[in-house]
């Protein structure tokens, strides 16, 4: 790597490509694969990870933002795209040019789209005990009869995230259950969409009879969630390959500086480095007191505080450290390696946390086969 750059992430868009074919392996040919890149593709570049996940043979996209709505559509022309709740009637003009499928919540949503007069598709979205965007289950049959009677609206689907709140939640076959009858009572009425979606990442590796007619993966597509004990058993690796920075300061500290400050790792003649990277680029602020780097295979503890373009490493112990040396925050230096598991804990987040909060300014550079399987020790 050039010097120029002085702090940049590593990418590994084969890891995508394999995720998403380890998920179409288990769900089979007959369920539609709805490739969630939300969130610049968990950080990953949402144009690129469309283009591959295209090649691949993703059925349909799923978004948030305008932004990434507009990277999908470049790199994926004529497949579907759903738009999660987050944009409103204001951006219909960018919902009929990039042919965008939204996502209704109410009846109150609905009316809003309505007042546009645009001719919409639509997927509607009901609350099963997530507690967030989505019709009640009480309310979802006077919406789906609204819908019926309205020319411009062409209700394509109907779906669901289950939640996320472990044991203070409903269970996940109990939220399905909520549905259940109100699917039969749809395919009564001959109102049914062609498309029911009820399992994201999680759901799909512990609930293989939840895949319906499709699925709509976000986090396991990029290997940020894995199969510990999901009664499915996929092998996935991590697209977020490494995060790396150049040592651009050095030096051994001296008492003409005066007394080392009164913080945590600081100490009279310790060898100091500064990295080219800080909470600027996305690294927290606030790390655990584990926090370390490798340099040169060795590792070289975090001081701090975390600056927004530099932070600070000891590099006592690594007597051989030099200018312009490469540091690596998570991915391998000669033996050792530092793993995103343990990165996540060290930055007090998981590893979405981690791949989501790196901010634009961190380079992205794409690279193959540097990332490990999940299944390995140790990840």
């Amino acid at each position: 790597m050039p010097f120029r750059e002085t702090a940049w992430r590593e990418i590994d868009l084969s890891a995508i490509t394999s995720n998403y074919r380890a998920i179409r392996a288990a769900i089979g040919s007959d369920t539609k694969v709805f490739a969630c890149l939300k969130q610049d593709a968990y950080g990953c570049g949402a144009e690129k990870v469309a283009s591959v996940l295209s090649e691949a043979g993703a059925d349909a996209f799923g978004v948030v933002s305008i932004a990434d709505a507009l990277a999908v559509r470049k790199a994926a022309a004529g497949k579907p795209i759903l738009v999660y709740p987050g944009i409103g009637p204001n951006a219909v003009d960018l919902v009929r040019n990039l042919d965008l499928t939204i996502s209704i919540s109410g009846e109150e949503d609905l009316a809003g789209w309505l007042a546009t007069g645009t001719p919409l598709k639509v997927f509607v979205k009901v609350d099963l005990g997530f507690w967030r965007a989505g019709v009640a289950p009480s309310d979802l049959p006077g919406l789906m009869d609204l819908c019926a009677t309205e020319g411009n609206v062409a209700v394509d689907g109907l779906y669901a995230h289950l939640n996320e709140f472990g044991d203070a939640g409903s269970s996940a076959p109990a939220q399905l259950a909520r549905l259940t009858p109100l699917l039969e009572e749809l395919r009564a009425k001959g109102r049914l969409p062609g498309t029911i979606m009820v399992s994201s990442s999680e759901s799909l590796l512990h609930h293989p009879e939840f895949d319906m007619d499709a699925v709509d993966p976000g986090a396991l597509l990029f290997g940020l969630t894995r199969s510990r004990d999901g009664r499915r058993i996929l092998p996935t690796r991590p697209a977020l390959a490494a995060i790396k920075a150049r040592i651009v300061a050095l030096k051994t500290c001296h008492d003409s500086m005066g007394a080392p400050p009164g913080l945590p790792g600081y100490h009279a003649a310790m060898r100091m480095a500064v990295l080219g990277i800080g909470w600027g680029h996305g690294v927290p602020r606030d790390l655990d007191s584990s926090a370390s780097v490798l340099v040169r295979g060795q590792r070289a503890p975090i001081v701090p505080p975390i600056h927004l373009e530099h932070l600070r490493i000891d590099v006592t112990n690594v007597p051989e450290a030099a200018f312009g040396d490469e540091a690596v925050l998570l991915g391998s230096s000669c033996a050792d390696r530092i793993t995103l598991p343990e990165l996540a804990s060290a930055w007090n987040t998981d590893e979405t946390g981690v791949a989501c909060g790196l901010r634009e300014s961190l380079r992205r550079i794409d690279v193959t086969q540097q990332s490990r399987p999940n299944q390995q020790e140790g990840e």
